[in-house]
C-alpha cells in the first residue's frame, strides 16, 4: 500500500466524494506509471486504475483519450459482449488532468480478472486469437477519420530499415564485430520486407483500426472461467493493416523463450502458431479481404524481421531506446528474434 499525498490530490479530481482510498502500485507496465486504487464511494467499495501517461512516448495524451472514448462508445452502441475500458471524468467533465506538468487519467478497473505473460497451451492461443478476431469484427465499420494519430511512423517499415542503415554507419567497431553474424543474416534477408512495403505504398492492404500491441499481457482473463475477458491498453490504437496485429501475435505468442534468450533450441511452438491462426480466422475471417488472406502467413515473417532489426539497431546505437539490464541484452534480443524467424520461415 502506498501513502502518497500527491496521488491522493490527483484522485480527488476524479473521485471527489471518495471517503477512503487505498493505492497500490502496479509494476508490470513498461511505459506508463500505473496504480490500483480502491475507493469507498457512498458505502460502496470500487476499484480503479490510475495512470500517469509517459509523454516522452505518447506526446499527444489528449488524442489517446479521444480514441479510447470513441472506441468505447462505438463498441457499446454495437453491443460488444465483453467489458470495455471506461475512462473516469472529473467534475469539470474532463477525462484527463495535468498535475504539475504530468498527464493523469483514471478508469474503472475490470474486476475478477488476471493477466499472464506467456501463452500456456494451444487451446488458450485459439481462444485469444478468436477473442481478438471478435474485437476487430466489432470495430469493423468505425469511422476511421475520427481516429487520431498517437505514434507517427510506428508502422513505417522503411523508416526502420533506414534507421538500421544509419546505425551500421555510426556504430563503434566493438559492437559491429560482436554483432557481425546477425548483421550479415539481416542484410542477406533484406528483401524479405520488400513486398510488404510495396503493398503499403500501393495501398493494397485495407486500412483498419488496430490495437498495435496485442501481446498476451494486454488480455485480461476471467478469474472464474480462465477464458479471455477483456482487451486492455488501448493507448496504441491506430490505423494500419490488421496483418500487423496478427503478425505480432504470432511473434509474441509462439516464442517459447524469454525475449533475450539466444539459444535457438525449441524457440518456436508450431501448435500455438496454427491454433492462434485458426482462432483468429474463426472470427475475423468473415470480413478479411482476399488480399489480406493471401498475405496472412507473410505478415509474421515481416513483423519478426522488423523487430529483430529494431533490437539490432538499438544495440548498434548504444542501447538508447530499449531498457537493458546488461550490455549484450539487445543483441541477445535480436538473436532470439532471428532464431524465431528462421523457424517461422519453415512453415
Amino acid at each position: 500500500m502506498e501513502v502518497n499525498p500527491i496521488l491522493n490530490k490527483i484522485i480527488c479530481h476524479f473521485l471527489p466524494s471518495a471517503k477512503a482510498v487505498v493505492i497500490s502500485p502496479i509494476t508490470n507496465g513498461l511505459i506508463n506509471s500505473t496504480y490500483s486504487v480502491e475507493a469507498v464511494i457512498e458505502t460502496q467499495r470500487k476499484k480503479y486504475i490510475l495512470q500517469k501517461i509517459n509523454t516522452l512516448v505518447f506526446q499527444k495524451p489528449k488524442a489517446i483519450q479521444s480514441n479510447i472514448v470513441l472506441v468505447s462508445s462505438f463498441l457499446k452502441i454495437n453491443n460488444y459482449p465483453h467489458p470495455i475500458l471506461e475512462l473516469c471524468e472529473t467534475s469539470e467533465g474532463e477525462n484527463e488532468i495535468n498535475f504539475e506538468g504530468d498527464s493523469w487519467r483514471m478508469m474503472a478497473q475490470i474486476e475478477n480478472s488476471y493477466t499472464i505473460n506467456v501463452v500456456e497451451n494451444p487451446e488458450q492461443a485459439f481462444a485469444v486469437g478468436a477473442f481478438f478476431g471478435q474485437f476487430y469484427t466489432f470495430l469493423n465499420g468505425i469511422e476511421l477519420n475520427q481516429i487520431q494519430a498517437v505514434l507517427p511512423h510506428f508502422l513505417d517499415t522503411k523508416n526502420r530499415i533506414d534507421a538500421f542503415q544509419l546505425a551500421l554507419q555510426s556504430a563503434n567497431s566493438d559492437r559491429l564485430i560482436k554483432a557481425q553474424e546477425q548483421i550479415v543474416w539481416m542484410v542477406k534477408h533484406q528483401d524479405l520486407p520488400q513486398k510488404w512495403m510495396q503493398l503499403q505504398q500501393q495501398k493494397e492492404l485495407p486500412i483498419r483500426l488496430i490495437h498495435a500491441d496485442p501481446k498476451i499481457s494486454n488480455v485480461l482473463f476471467d478469474s472464474a472461467t480462465n477464458q479471455p475477458k477483456a482487451i486492455i491498453d488501448w493507448d496504441t490504437l491506430m490505423l494500419g493493416t490488421i496483418l500487423y496485429d496478427y503478425g505480432d501475435m504470432i511473434r509474441s505468442y509462439t516464442n517459447t523463450k524469454s525475449e533475450d534468450e539466444p539459444d535457438p533450441e525449441g524457440v518456436f511452438n508450431s501448435d500455438v502458431y496454427h491454433e492462434l491462426t485458426n482462432g483468429f480466422l474463426s472470427e475475423a475471417g468473415s470480413f478479411l479481404t482476399d488480399i489480406e488472406l493471401q498475405y496472412l502467413s507473410y505478415a509474421p515473417q515481416v513483423i519478426v524481421y522488423i523487430q529483430a532489426l529494431r533490437f539490432l539497431t538499438d544495440y548498434l546505437n548504444g542501447d538508447i531506446y530499449y531498457q537493458c539490464n546488461y550490455p549484450e541484452q539487445n543483441l541477445n534480443r535480436a538473436k532470439n528474434q532471428i532464431n524465431l524467424l528462421q523457424q517461422i520461415l519453415k512453415i
